[in-house]
């Protein structure tokens, strides 16, 4: 009987993944060739937007090609996201994607997976919030808010824009954390539910700090606490829920750079460089956190790690808390 062979097909399998590497590396050595846009699934002056924008401003220096931003706004995002989904995975259609690009498929069935329609190019910022009282709330650090909360019973509350917001879901995993009770008043917009503390209609809520810090600067709100694992400089003098023996508890927003599933890997690398060289200045540093978010660079694959593991738990704590479109 006659033996076939398996060194050919082996050299041809070898032949073939090489020229596609040097494919690759052609391609990426010759990228970028004309302009680039970077999708922003939310309105101008949003911290997506602003922080894409400064990418735009480094990318285009670095790469010597036009990059600019384009808001497609919609949907709490979905219009945006789903466009830069679809679009040409070639490295000319990048998108700025925030934690509710994780958030809102574990939420409601959307035209994207946030794991399987992107390639993840690489973190660029995050941001602690902060925990709110009204002025007259009757405690000034957070095991006392607790105290407070767990007195007033099905009294206590907090504030949201909306369901299946990050200040929803923040609070409901603070409020499994610390045992309170409290009611949900999602009040349709980030002003209102914080005028809602404001006017002592609500009992707390988990704030950015950069929207918050005003009404606490002039002291109409009371910042009880941060939820990073470090304190924002722009409330110095405000401690972490794990200064105050709440250690579990760590959440932050966060932003990252996407691509189109599908973009070939050299570029995805070149893009991550000169990301990470652009935003690892101290001057870009100390320019993000003047707004309360913390430059976080990391690789693609630290970013494909963080997107699959924020949509696994947001997806639990939403089925497990039966929250739902209403």
């Amino acid at each position: 009987m006659k033996q076939v062979s398996t060194f050919v097909p082996a050299v041809a399998a070898a032949c073939l993944a090489a020229c596609s590497i040097g494919a690759q590396a052609e391609e990426a050595a010759a990228y970028p060739q004309r302009t680039i846009k970077i999708v922003v699934p939310y309105s101008p002056g949003t911290s997506a937007d602003n922080i894409a924008r400064r990418a735009a401003e480094y990318l285009s220096r670095s790469l010597g090609q036009n990059v600019y931003v384009e808001n497609r706004s919609g949907a709490s995002g979905v219009v945006g996201t789903s466009y830069a989904a679809n679009a040409a995975p070639d490295g000319y259609t990048l998108m700025a994607g925030p934690t509710t690009l994780v958030i809102t498929p574990a939420f409601r069935a959307t035209p994207y997976d946030p794991v399987k329609s992107f390639t993840p190019i690489g973190q660029i910022a995050e941001s602690a919030q902060v925990i709110v009282t009204g002025a007259a709330t009757p405690a000034g650090t957070f095991p006392e808010l607790v105290s407070y909360l767990k007195a007033q019973g099905d009294g206590a509350s907090y504030a949201s824009p909306g369901i299946a917001s990050t200040a929803h879901l923040y609070s409901t995993v603070l409020q499994n954390i610390v045992g309170t009770k409290m009611r949900h008043i999602p009040a349709g917009s980030l002003n209102s539910a914080i005028m809602d503390i404001v006017q002592g209609s609500v009992s707390m809520m988990i704030a950015p700090i950069e929207a918050a810090r005003p009404f606490i600067a002039s002291g109409k709100l009371k910042a009880i606490a941060q939820t990073g694992a470090s304190r924002s400089p722009l409330l110095p003098e405000t401690p972490t829920l794990a200064e105050q023996g709440y250690r579990d508890y760590q959440l932050a927003v966060w932003i990252g750079l996407y691509a189109p599933k599908g973009t070939p890997a050299g570029i995805v690398d070149r893009i991550n460089r000169e990301l990470r060289a652009g935003f690892g200045t101290e001057a870009i540093r100390a320019e993000l956190a003047n707004t309360g978010f913390t430059v976080a660079l990391g690789s693609p694959e630290d970013l494909g790690t963080l997107t699959r593991t924020e949509f696994d738990r947001w997806r639990q704590v939403i089925k497990s808390e039966g929250i739902s479109p209403e």
